[in-house]
């Protein structure tokens, strides 16, 4: 299983203003903690939200064809799981 720490496949993310929102707010948070002087935090931010805007913008679509082929082998491997009992 892989280790992950943003999952884009929740439904929480479809909506696109919510993903530009996720990636923003931390990058504006950099800023806060940048001009406050915690510039150890900013980095922590600014990692955040790009790390975010990764995953959330840039990989998303691929992300989401990935997870849909996934279901759909699945539903084909319990379809045919069924279709052997019912055979036996």
């Amino acid at each position: 299983m892989k280790f992950q720490i943003l999952d884009p496949t929740h439904p929480f993310f479809k909506p696109l203003w919510r993903r530009i929102l996720c990636v923003v707010l931390p990058l504006a948070w950099s800023g806060v903690e940048y001009s406050n002087g915690a510039t150890g935090w900013a980095m922590v931010f600014v990692v955040a939200g790009l790390y975010a805007g990764y995953e959330l913008l840039f990989m998303y679509d691929h992300t989401m064809k990935k997870a849909a082929a996934k279901a759909v082998a699945e539903r084909a491997r319990i379809a045919a799981e069924a279709e052997r009992s019912d055979a036996d």
